[in-house]
C-alpha cells in the first residue's frame, strides 16, 4: 500500500505486519481529531472529489480522550459503510476528556476509485494520544 501522507504532513502510515498503523499530528487536540478523520478518509477513498452535502451534529462521550478518538473514527467509518457518506470537514465545538461535540459535513463520492484496502475497524490496540512540544500526536491501528 502506498503511503499517502496528507499535504500538511499531519498524517503518515507506520509499518505494521498485518494491519494499518497511522500516526496523526495536530497543533491542538481539536486539530488532531480533524486530521485523524481526514487521514481515515484518505485511506477509504483513493482520491475522490466530494462536495459537502449533509451536515450532522454529533455528540460522543467517553472516559478518556483515546476512547473518544476511536469512537469519532468509528463514526466516520460507520457513515461510509451504512450511508455511503464521505467525511469532508468538521467544526469541533467542544472537546474534553469526557466528550466531543462536533458539526460534521459529509458528501457523496464523485468519480470514486476503489480503495487499496478495506478497513474493517478502528481498534484500541497500541492506541496512544500524547502531548508534545508541537501539539499532539496519536498512533492508531486500523483492522483490515
Amino acid at each position: 500500500m502506498k503511503n499517502r501522507p496528507m499535504s500538511d504532513g499531519s498524517w503518515k502510515l507506520i509499518e505494521h505486519t498485518a494491519d494499518i498503523r497511522a500516526e496523526v499530528t495536530g497543533s491542538t487536540l481539536e486539530a488532531l481529531f480533524v486530521n485523524a478523520a481526514r487521514g481515515l478518509t484518505g485511506l477509504l477513498y483513493a482520491g475522490p472529489t466530494v462536495r459537502a452535502e449533509t451536515e450532522i451534529d454529533l455528540v460522543l462521550e467517553g472516559g478518556e480522550v483515546e476512547e473518544i478518538l476511536v469512537d469519532w473514527l468509528r463514526e466516520i467509518l460507520y457513515r461510509k459503510e451504512a450511508e455511503g457518506l464521505v467525511f469532508v470537514r468538521a467544526e469541533v465545538e467542544e472537546l474534553s476528556t469526557e466528550s466531543l461535540k462536533v458539526r460534521t459535513f459529509f458528501g457523496s463520492v464523485i468519480g470514486e476509485e476503489a480503495p487499496e484496502v478495506e478497513i474493517k475497524a478502528v481498534t484500541y490496540h497500541g492506541l496512544s494520544v500524547e502531548r508534545n512540544d508541537s501539539g499532539f500526536t496519536a498512533k492508531i491501528l486500523f483492522d483490515i
